[in-house]
């Protein structure tokens, strides 16, 4: 009955894991909460995985249940120790990136902005939390335009507009400058580095 719960508790950890790339943007400070909790789970799963191969080793073998358990939880932690983002690149599967460029604010906070071959994109911010900014552009030279904001509350918040302004970095690591407007009236705007640029080639 003790195996058959473990076995539980490592798929639901297992499945939680390899989902959450697909909607921890929504965790918002939720985000980090979560990710202490599946890392205490993993330590707690891996020492229970170690007192079943003690077990196993005095029993030698013999318990056929505990030998499945043991098996189960060798994979579920191999797999989320060499791919602790899951085994699905969610990513991925919006498109291919065309543009990504970064921005670091204070803090260690940190922006992404990645512009996808589909039209979409994908705005996501870590400080002491998580939250992600989808929505679709147009682009019109040099200037990208958004549009389809979501989350609703970010639609009057966010930037209506960005301008590439393409150079090649000292050290060849940005190849560029993607500056974000809130409108026409913006004269500051906030500039992400640019690490991958293929729209100035299409």
């Amino acid at each position: 009955m003790k195996n058959k719960k473990l076995i539980i508790f490592t798929t639901i950890f297992f499945l939680i894991v390899n989902s959450i790339g697909s909607w921890e943007g929504k965790l918002g400070i939720f985000a980090f909460p979560l990710f202490i909790v599946l890392f205490i789970c993993y330590v707690l799963l891996f020492i229970l995985f170690v007192r079943q191969l003690f077990l196993l080793a005095k029993e030698k073998l013999a318990d056929k249940q505990r030998l499945i358990t043991s098996i189960t939880l060798a994979l579920v932690l191999t797999l989320t120790f060499f791919k602790p983002r899951g085994l699905i690149n969610f990513d991925d599967l919006r498109g291919k990136n065309l543009l990504v460029a970064d921005y670091e604010g204070a803090g260690s906070c940190n922006s992404t902005l990645k512009f996808k071959e589909n039209n979409k994109f994908t705005n996501r911010d870590v400080c002491f939390g998580i939250d992600e900014i989808t929505g679709t552009y147009y682009r019109k030279g040099d200037t990208l335009f958004f549009q389809n904001i979501a989350p609703m509350k970010m639609k009057s918040k966010y930037s209506e507009f960005a301008i590439i302004k393409t150079y090649q970095s000292p050290k060849g690591i940005y190849v560029g400058q993607l500056i974000l407007y809130k409108n026409r009236k913006d004269t500051t705007g906030l500039r992400f580095d640019i690490t991958l640029n293929k729209l100035t080639s299409n």
